[in-house]
Protein backbone atom coordinates (compact mmCIF):
# COMPACT_ATOMS: atom_id res chain seq x y z
CA UNK A 1 0.00 0.00 0.00
CA UNK A 2 1.51 3.26 -1.12
CA UNK A 3 2.23 6.00 1.55
CA UNK A 4 0.41 9.25 1.30
CA UNK A 5 2.28 11.28 -1.12
CA UNK A 6 3.29 14.25 1.52
CA UNK A 7 5.34 11.70 3.27
CA UNK A 8 6.62 10.41 0.07
CA UNK A 9 7.81 14.45 -0.59
CA UNK A 10 9.76 14.28 2.32
CA UNK A 11 11.36 11.04 2.54
CA UNK A 12 12.44 11.83 -1.22
CA UNK A 13 14.20 14.97 0.11
CA UNK A 14 11.75 16.94 -1.99
CA UNK A 15 11.52 20.72 -1.01
CA UNK A 16 8.40 22.68 -2.63
CA UNK A 17 7.35 26.65 -2.98
CA UNK A 18 3.89 26.45 -2.22
CA UNK A 19 1.60 26.33 -5.90
CA UNK A 20 1.34 30.07 -6.36
CA UNK A 21 1.72 32.08 -9.47
CA UNK A 22 5.04 33.54 -10.61
CA UNK A 23 4.36 37.07 -9.22
CA UNK A 24 3.10 38.28 -5.82
CA UNK A 25 3.05 41.70 -4.09
CA UNK A 26 5.76 42.70 -2.04
CA UNK A 27 7.60 45.50 -0.69
CA UNK A 28 10.24 47.24 -2.52
CA UNK A 29 12.54 46.93 0.61
CA UNK A 30 12.74 43.19 0.35
CA UNK A 31 13.12 44.02 -3.67
CA UNK A 32 15.60 46.18 -3.40
CA UNK A 33 17.89 47.82 -1.24
CA UNK A 34 19.93 51.23 -1.22
CA UNK A 35 23.07 52.02 -2.75
CA UNK A 36 25.85 52.86 -0.19
CA UNK A 37 23.51 51.16 2.46
CA UNK A 38 25.59 48.12 2.66
CA UNK A 39 28.16 46.34 5.12
CA UNK A 40 31.86 46.64 5.27
CA UNK A 41 34.18 43.87 5.98
CA UNK A 42 37.32 43.99 8.45
CA UNK A 43 39.99 41.98 9.55
CA UNK A 44 42.82 41.85 11.99
CA UNK A 45 45.14 39.67 13.32
CA UNK A 46 45.06 38.91 17.04
CA UNK A 47 46.15 36.22 19.64
CA UNK A 48 43.99 34.21 21.81
CA UNK A 49 45.60 33.37 25.24
CA UNK A 50 44.32 31.31 28.41
CA UNK A 51 43.73 28.06 26.22
CA UNK A 52 44.34 24.60 27.87
CA UNK A 53 47.60 23.32 26.17
CA UNK A 54 45.49 23.84 23.02
CA UNK A 55 47.55 26.41 21.30
CA UNK A 56 49.65 26.12 18.75
CA UNK A 57 52.99 24.51 19.08
CA UNK A 58 56.34 25.99 19.38
CA UNK A 59 57.25 25.77 15.94
CA UNK A 60 54.65 28.19 14.80
CA UNK A 61 55.98 31.33 13.83
CA UNK A 62 53.04 33.61 13.85
CA UNK A 63 52.34 32.76 17.40
CA UNK A 64 55.68 33.28 19.00
CA UNK A 65 56.08 36.31 16.67
CA UNK A 66 52.41 37.64 18.17
CA UNK A 67 53.54 36.86 22.07
CA UNK A 68 57.08 38.50 21.32
CA UNK A 69 55.72 41.82 20.15
CA UNK A 70 53.15 41.63 23.09
CA UNK A 71 55.82 41.21 25.83
CA UNK A 72 57.95 43.95 24.80
CA UNK A 73 55.29 46.43 24.92
CA UNK A 74 54.91 45.02 28.31
CA UNK A 75 57.89 45.62 28.89
CA UNK A 76 59.74 42.60 28.05
CA UNK A 77 62.23 41.46 25.40
CA UNK A 78 62.32 37.91 24.54
CA UNK A 79 63.35 36.09 22.14
CA UNK A 80 61.27 33.97 20.01
CA UNK A 81 63.56 30.31 20.86
CA UNK A 82 62.67 31.18 24.25
CA UNK A 83 58.60 31.37 23.84
CA UNK A 84 57.61 27.91 24.61
CA UNK A 85 54.21 27.60 25.22
CA UNK A 86 51.14 26.08 24.07
CA UNK A 87 48.32 28.48 25.79
CA UNK A 88 48.48 30.76 22.83
CA UNK A 89 46.99 31.02 19.22
CA UNK A 90 47.45 33.15 16.61
CA UNK A 91 44.49 33.78 14.91
CA UNK A 92 42.65 36.32 12.42
CA UNK A 93 39.53 38.23 13.17
CA UNK A 94 37.07 39.13 11.31
CA UNK A 95 33.77 41.06 11.46
CA UNK A 96 30.68 42.74 8.81
CA UNK A 97 30.72 46.75 9.95
CA UNK A 98 26.72 47.27 9.62
CA UNK A 99 26.17 50.40 7.89
CA UNK A 100 25.69 53.42 10.16
CA UNK A 101 27.62 52.19 12.98
CA UNK A 102 28.59 54.75 15.31
CA UNK A 103 31.50 55.16 17.88
CA UNK A 104 30.40 52.75 20.75
CA UNK A 105 27.96 50.46 18.78
CA UNK A 106 29.19 46.32 19.35
CA UNK A 107 29.06 43.80 16.76
CA UNK A 108 29.90 40.26 16.72
CA UNK A 109 32.93 39.15 15.89
CA UNK A 110 34.55 35.51 14.12
CA UNK A 111 37.83 34.13 15.35
CA UNK A 112 39.57 31.84 13.47
CA UNK A 113 42.80 29.79 14.12
CA UNK A 114 45.93 30.50 11.23
CA UNK A 115 48.46 27.85 13.04
CA UNK A 116 48.00 24.30 14.62
CA UNK A 117 46.31 25.04 17.36
CA UNK A 118 43.89 22.44 18.55
CA UNK A 119 40.91 24.44 20.10
CA UNK A 120 39.89 27.91 21.23
CA UNK A 121 37.83 26.42 23.74
CA UNK A 122 38.10 28.99 27.08
CA UNK A 123 40.78 31.43 25.26
CA UNK A 124 40.51 34.98 25.58
CA UNK A 125 41.17 37.28 22.40
CA UNK A 126 43.26 40.00 23.28
CA UNK A 127 42.47 43.87 22.23
CA UNK A 128 42.57 43.26 18.42
CA UNK A 129 42.30 46.27 16.15
CA UNK A 130 40.37 45.50 12.89
CA UNK A 131 41.05 47.38 9.28
CA UNK A 132 38.63 47.87 6.50
CA UNK A 133 40.20 47.91 2.80
CA UNK A 134 41.13 51.29 3.05
CA UNK A 135 43.43 50.67 6.11
CA UNK A 136 41.91 52.36 8.56
CA UNK A 137 40.69 50.59 12.05
CA UNK A 138 37.30 51.13 12.24
CA UNK A 139 36.95 48.64 15.48
CA UNK A 140 38.81 47.06 18.36
CA UNK A 141 37.64 43.42 18.91
CA UNK A 142 38.43 41.21 22.42
CA UNK A 143 36.61 38.94 24.53
CA UNK A 144 36.16 35.50 25.79
CA UNK A 145 35.53 32.50 23.51
CA UNK A 146 33.25 29.62 24.36
CA UNK A 147 32.95 27.03 22.14
CA UNK A 148 29.94 24.61 23.14
CA UNK A 149 30.39 24.17 27.40
CA UNK A 150 32.82 25.53 29.13
CA UNK A 151 35.28 22.62 28.54
CA UNK A 152 35.04 22.84 24.33
CA UNK A 153 33.00 19.63 24.47
CA UNK A 154 30.56 18.94 21.71
CA UNK A 155 30.80 21.17 18.93
CA UNK A 156 33.20 19.36 16.09
CA UNK A 157 35.23 21.98 14.85
CA UNK A 158 37.18 24.23 17.49
CA UNK A 159 39.42 26.46 15.87
CA UNK A 160 36.77 28.64 15.00
CA UNK A 161 34.48 30.91 17.14
CA UNK A 162 32.54 33.84 17.18
CA UNK A 163 32.15 36.31 19.85
CA UNK A 164 29.15 37.72 20.09
CA UNK A 165 29.32 41.66 20.50
CA UNK A 166 33.10 41.19 20.78
CA UNK A 167 33.93 44.37 18.41
CA UNK A 168 33.79 47.88 19.59
CA UNK A 169 33.34 50.27 17.01
CA UNK A 170 35.94 53.08 17.13
CA UNK A 171 35.27 54.78 13.81
CA UNK A 172 31.73 56.33 12.03
CA UNK A 173 30.65 54.12 8.85
CA UNK A 174 28.24 56.96 7.34
CA UNK A 175 27.84 55.69 3.63
CA UNK A 176 26.95 58.29 1.40
CA UNK A 177 23.01 57.59 -0.21
CA UNK A 178 22.11 61.13 -1.86
CA UNK A 179 23.84 61.99 -4.20
CA UNK A 180 22.80 65.09 -6.31
CA UNK A 181 19.35 65.04 -5.06
CA UNK A 182 18.97 61.55 -5.98
CA UNK A 183 19.11 58.06 -4.73
CA UNK A 184 19.57 54.83 -6.35
CA UNK A 185 17.69 51.57 -5.97
CA UNK A 186 20.00 48.29 -6.33
CA UNK A 187 17.38 45.18 -7.52
CA UNK A 188 18.34 41.92 -5.13
CA UNK A 189 17.19 39.91 -8.47
CA UNK A 190 17.49 42.07 -11.70
CA UNK A 191 14.28 41.45 -13.56
CA UNK A 192 12.99 44.19 -16.00
CA UNK A 193 9.53 43.68 -15.30
CA UNK A 194 10.06 44.37 -11.50
CA UNK A 195 12.10 47.28 -12.19
CA UNK A 196 10.17 48.78 -13.88
CA UNK A 197 6.63 48.60 -11.54
CA UNK A 198 8.88 49.69 -9.00
CA UNK A 199 9.62 53.00 -10.73
CA UNK A 200 5.53 53.18 -11.89
CA UNK A 201 4.46 52.61 -8.29
CA UNK A 202 7.12 55.44 -6.86
CA UNK A 203 5.91 57.97 -9.37
CA UNK A 204 1.97 57.08 -8.92
CA UNK A 205 2.19 57.12 -5.13
CA UNK A 206 4.53 60.80 -5.02
CA UNK A 207 2.20 61.94 -8.02
CA UNK A 208 5.76 62.98 -9.80
CA UNK A 209 7.78 61.49 -12.65
CA UNK A 210 10.42 61.11 -9.86
CA UNK A 211 11.38 57.47 -10.84
CA UNK A 212 13.08 55.78 -13.79
CA UNK A 213 14.17 52.18 -14.53
CA UNK A 214 17.74 52.34 -15.37
CA UNK A 215 18.78 48.73 -16.31
CA UNK A 216 16.80 45.26 -14.36
CA UNK A 217 18.94 46.03 -11.89
CA UNK A 218 18.90 49.56 -10.89
CA UNK A 219 16.03 52.79 -10.43
CA UNK A 220 17.05 55.49 -9.86
CA UNK A 221 14.91 58.30 -8.01
CA UNK A 222 14.75 61.60 -7.47
CA UNK A 223 14.49 63.21 -4.46
CA UNK A 224 11.74 66.12 -4.49
CA UNK A 225 12.50 69.32 -3.24
CA UNK A 226 9.46 69.29 -0.37
CA UNK A 227 11.35 66.53 0.88
CA UNK A 228 15.35 67.49 0.97
CA UNK A 229 14.51 68.55 4.41
CA UNK A 230 13.78 64.91 5.46
CA UNK A 231 15.11 62.35 2.92
CA UNK A 232 15.11 59.81 6.10
CA UNK A 233 11.50 60.02 5.89
CA UNK A 234 10.74 59.77 1.48
CA UNK A 235 13.09 56.72 1.84
CA UNK A 236 10.61 55.48 4.84
CA UNK A 237 7.74 55.88 2.95
CA UNK A 238 9.01 54.69 -0.31
CA UNK A 239 9.99 51.52 0.86
CA UNK A 240 6.69 50.46 2.20
CA UNK A 241 4.77 50.79 -1.36
CA UNK A 242 3.83 47.30 -2.36
CA UNK A 243 4.59 46.22 -6.14
CA UNK A 244 4.42 42.96 -7.85
CA UNK A 245 7.12 40.80 -8.17
CA UNK A 246 7.70 38.68 -10.72
CA UNK A 247 10.67 35.93 -10.79
CA UNK A 248 11.73 33.63 -13.46
CA UNK A 249 10.92 29.47 -13.38
CA UNK A 250 13.91 27.89 -11.78
CA UNK A 251 14.60 24.76 -10.81
CA UNK A 252 17.38 24.29 -8.18
CA UNK A 253 19.28 20.37 -8.20
CA UNK A 254 21.66 19.55 -5.80
CA UNK A 255 22.82 16.23 -7.06
CA UNK A 256 25.24 15.02 -4.18
CA UNK A 257 22.10 15.51 -1.38
CA UNK A 258 19.16 14.62 -3.77
CA UNK A 259 17.25 17.57 -2.95
CA UNK A 260 15.14 19.54 -5.41
CA UNK A 261 13.69 22.89 -4.92
CA UNK A 262 11.67 24.77 -7.49
CA UNK A 263 8.22 26.39 -7.43
CA UNK A 264 5.01 23.84 -7.73
CA UNK A 265 3.38 26.16 -10.98
CA UNK A 266 6.64 25.24 -13.09
CA UNK A 267 5.35 24.36 -16.72
CA UNK A 268 5.92 21.23 -18.36
CA UNK A 269 5.05 20.82 -22.22
CA UNK A 270 3.43 17.38 -23.06
CA UNK A 271 5.96 14.90 -23.24
CA UNK A 272 6.09 11.09 -22.65
CA UNK A 273 8.83 10.02 -20.12
CA UNK A 274 9.99 6.50 -19.93
CA UNK A 275 12.43 5.96 -17.56
CA UNK A 276 13.30 2.42 -15.67
CA UNK A 277 10.73 0.50 -17.46
CA UNK A 278 8.58 3.20 -16.10
CA UNK A 279 5.98 4.87 -18.15
CA UNK A 280 4.38 8.40 -17.55
CA UNK A 281 3.19 11.47 -19.31
CA UNK A 282 2.57 14.81 -19.14
CA UNK A 283 -0.28 16.75 -21.58
CA UNK A 284 -3.30 16.17 -23.46
CA UNK A 285 -1.64 14.78 -26.27
CA UNK A 286 -3.83 11.24 -27.66
CA UNK A 287 -0.17 9.69 -28.81
CA UNK A 288 0.73 10.32 -25.04
CA UNK A 289 -1.99 9.11 -23.40
CA UNK A 290 -1.88 5.83 -25.63
CA UNK A 291 1.71 5.16 -24.56
CA UNK A 292 1.50 5.89 -21.21
CA UNK A 293 1.40 3.60 -18.31
CA UNK A 294 0.08 6.68 -16.16
CA UNK A 295 -1.00 9.97 -17.38
CA UNK A 296 -0.45 12.85 -15.07
CA UNK A 297 -3.64 15.15 -14.60
CA UNK A 298 -2.04 18.29 -14.92
CA UNK A 299 1.46 19.95 -16.45
CA UNK A 300 3.44 21.52 -13.83
CA UNK A 301 6.27 20.42 -11.76
CA UNK A 302 4.06 19.64 -8.86
CA UNK A 303 1.63 17.41 -10.82
CA UNK A 304 4.30 15.49 -12.42
CA UNK A 305 6.36 14.46 -9.01
CA UNK A 306 2.94 13.74 -7.28
CA UNK A 307 2.79 11.24 -10.10
CA UNK A 308 6.46 9.83 -9.84
CA UNK A 309 6.09 9.62 -6.25
CA UNK A 310 3.19 7.30 -6.63
CA UNK A 311 5.27 5.22 -8.83
CA UNK A 312 8.31 4.99 -6.18
CA UNK A 313 10.91 6.95 -7.92
CA UNK A 314 13.86 7.64 -5.89
CA UNK A 315 15.23 11.05 -5.97
CA UNK A 316 18.63 10.27 -8.09
CA UNK A 317 15.85 8.86 -10.54
CA UNK A 318 13.72 12.17 -10.13
CA UNK A 319 16.84 14.48 -10.45
CA UNK A 320 17.70 12.44 -14.26
CA UNK A 321 14.22 13.03 -15.44
CA UNK A 322 13.88 15.92 -14.67
CA UNK A 323 17.40 17.21 -16.46
CA UNK A 324 16.21 14.57 -19.51
CA UNK A 325 13.24 16.63 -19.38
CA UNK A 326 15.34 20.08 -19.43
CA UNK A 327 17.15 18.39 -22.22
CA UNK A 328 14.28 18.35 -24.53
CA UNK A 329 12.91 21.55 -24.16
CA UNK A 330 10.13 20.16 -22.37
CA UNK A 331 10.34 22.26 -18.89
CA UNK A 332 9.51 25.62 -18.66
CA UNK A 333 12.15 26.73 -16.51
CA UNK A 334 15.75 27.73 -16.12
CA UNK A 335 17.70 24.95 -14.08
CA UNK A 336 20.69 25.40 -11.47
CA UNK A 337 22.82 22.53 -10.64
CA UNK A 338 24.62 22.67 -6.88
Amino acid sequence: MLRPISILLMSASLLFGSAVAHAQTVRIKELARLRGDRTNSLIGFGLVVGLNKTGDTQTSFAKNKAVANLLTRLGMTPENNQIVTLSAAAVIVTAELPAFARIGDRMDVKVSVIGDAKSLAGGTLLMTPLKAGDGQIYAVADGSIVIGQANGAGPRVQTVATIADGGMIEKDFIPSLVQNQAIDLNLVTADFSTSNRIALAINKHFHNEIAVAVDPARVKIRIPEQNWANVTGFIAEMETLEVLADQKAVVIINERTGTVVMGGEVKVSDIVITHNGLSISVGTGKQAKQEAVMPVQGTTINDLVKSLNQMGVKPEDLISILQSIHASGALRAEIKLM
